[in-house]
């Protein structure tokens, strides 16, 4: 289709990927991406723990960028993005590390909590599904508050994995838990989404959700619609892949949400600055 964007994809660059850039970028190409970015992991509370080298990867982007720059010029837009990770958790090396690479695009995003590194592994008790919802909210709310990104990544990445503890009992439905972490945090969502439209970040609608079993994107409707309430304006897509077979996988269902909640246009950013393109 016309104005397929996929700005959300991991390769080897990233400890979680195995898939070379080159045929990231090739299967996007033929399946007729126009606009296409890498945004490999930066994960500041690992960032020294020597499990990953950090340093040599984020060393070998700018010469990837390059490379498949060249080699798409004229056919497909790629733009140099990263994904950083908990940059509250080690905020000196986010900020050098932002300020060492001209990126046109950054993602900010959450994937732990203070107490919880491997949120595929909270305790299934009321007190730890409670807990990890809200220090994830906090952490959020403390990664938009600092601002320093384009776009909020897969806001409701947590309910992958946590069910949701309400006044009428547990959801742990993924297809459901969207909308009760929705009823149930709106006042700590609101003041996040209020902040990312005050700080001009965009939302990201990330399509992984869909094969991750939560029956939409991440976040669904009810996020975006309180989202465009607030005044917000900016929205981009990807499909978080990291691996080929997954790149610009349902980011057309995106599009049919997005429609849904009002919105017929999305961006990409150059040089940090958003592109608005239709869809």
């Amino acid at each position: 289709m016309e104005n397929l964007v996929d700005i959300h994809n991991h390769c080897c660059l990233s400890s979680d990927s195995a898939a070379k850039p080159e045929d990231m970028a090739r299967t996007a190409f033929e399946l007729g991406v126009s606009h296409f970015s890498l945004t490999d992991h930066v994960e500041l509370d690992e960032f020294h723990d020597g499990e990953w080298d950090y340093y040599a990867a984020i060393a070998k982007t700018r010469p990837t960028f390059d490379k498949l720059s060249a080699e798409y010029d004229g056919k497909m837009n790629i733009y140099y993005g990263v994904e950083i990770g908990q940059p509250m958790y080690n905020l000196h090396a986010a900020e050098e590390i932002l300020a060492e690479h001209n990126y046109d695009f950054v993602l900010g995003s959450v994937h732990r909590t203070c107490h919880y590194e491997h949120m595929g592994k909270i305790p299934d008790n009321e007190f730890d599904r409670k807990r990890v919802i809200i220090e994830y909210w906090e952490d959020m709310l403390n990664l938009v508050e600092w601002g320093k990104f384009s776009s909020l990544a897969h806001m409701t990445f947590l309910l992958r994995f946590a069910s949701v503890d309400t006044p009428a009992g547990v959801v742990a439905d993924k297809t459901e838990r969207a909308r009760a972490a929705f009823d149930t945090y709106k006042t700590i969502i609101d003041k996040i989404l209020e902040t990312i439209v005050k700080k001009d970040i965009a939302l990201e609608v990330n399509s992984s959700g869909f094969r991750r079993g939560l029956g939409g994107p991440m976040p669904d409707a009810a996020f975006i619609n309180r989202y465009r309430e607030l005044g917000g304006k900016m929205i981009t897509v990807g499909s978080d892949a990291h691996q080929t077979a997954d790149i610009a996988k349902d980011i057309e269902k995106c599009y049919e949400v997005l429609r849904g909640c009002g919105f017929n246009e999305i961006c990409v950013f150059k040089r940090k600055e958003p592109i608005f393109i239709k869809i």
